[in-house]
């Protein structure tokens, strides 16, 4: 009896000790496929959701603003999407250009005056709207050699608590080489401000700041038939990021190709991260939305 009690207590301390020193995660609770009625929705690739969780502004890579709301049960759990408004939005010549890539639109990052601003990746600038359906201002992005793949640009976008711009391409020099993080000056000059390791094919396409100050940065993988996607949180203190660390880890046709991520505090005081997919306007993909609650 008393080997057994030892071996029980043990067991106990063992679980106790790896709850207590659990890493931090996302978890993934609720997801569905979204199909609003708009004859031309698809490949959302930006996403913005309010403090309260309950509205949401997005951007598809064809350049069109979406704006809706987020329906949830009593107990907060999210239960669907409604969209509320289209806009086709022009860039910064005031103009709608055909084909599609040249409004290729990819990250979205709300800022605190209400002004939304959107990068754009075949032509790397950043367009910065007062009025959605008014014509943006065009601001300047780190420069991309003239060589580069056009669709690995800047899709991770996001504004600090600070009010600095925040980018990462898609793209790196090599499988080993990390993804930069860059910021803006207040002179308008970007700067590297942490360097993000690369897993494998997985690749920096959406990215937002947390209630508590932290960079959560979404990466999206594929292997030839099929999407994963992975969270890391880059740490920071101060204003300067200090360290990272990864939330979640996808299996590969888990969510299909998420690319837009916001985040968001819950009445209870959790991290909540809302994620949607691009279906690339293909009937064989679909628009998903994910909510992740992060355990600490």
């Amino acid at each position: 009896m008393r080997r057994r009690s030892s071996l029980a207590l043990a067991i106990c301390a063992a679980l106790c000790a790896s709850q207590l020193f659990a890493e931090p995660r996302a978890e993934p609770v609720v997801h569905f496929s979204w199909h609003p009625e708009y004859k031309y929705f698809g490949g959302v690739s930006g996403l913005e959701v309010t403090a309260d969780g309950l509205r949401f502004v997005a951007v598809s890579d064809d350049g069109t603003l979406y704006r809706g709301n987020l329906t949830r049960d009593q107990d907060g759990l999210l239960e669907g999407a409604t969209l509320v408004e289209t806009i086709p939005l022009v860039i910064e010549d005031g103009t709608r250009p055909d084909p599609k890539r040249y409004r290729d639109m990819e990250g979205l990052a709300l800022a605190s005056d209400g002004v939304f601003h959107i990068s754009a990746e075949h032509n790397s600038r950043i367009l910065s709207y007062v009025d959605a359906k008014g014509t943006p201002d065009a601001q300047q992005l780190p420069f991309v050699k003239t060589n580069t793949p056009k669709n690995v640009g800047y899709e991770a976008f996001a504004i600090s608590p600070e009010g600095h711009f925040i980018v990462m391409r898609e793209g790196s020099a090599s499988i080993r080489t990390p993804f930069r993080i860059y910021q803006r000056a207040t002179d308008g000059t970007w700067n590297t401000i942490y360097n993000l390791p690369r897993v494998g094919s997985f690749r920096p396409v959406g990215a937002d700041f947390g209630p508590d100050g932290h960079l959560y940065v979404l990466t999206r993988g594929f292997n030839g038939f099929a999407f994963a996607a992975q969270i890391e949180r880059v740490q920071f203190s101060n204003g300067k990021p200090v360290g990272h660390e990864r939330l979640f880890a996808g299996e590969f046709g888990q969510f299909d190709n998420l690319e837009g991520i916001s985040a968001w505090r819950d009445q209870q005081g959790k991290t909540r991260l809302v994620a949607i997919s691009d279906d690339n306007f293909s009937r064989f993909q679909s628009t998903i939305i994910v909510e992740f609650e992060l355990q600490e």
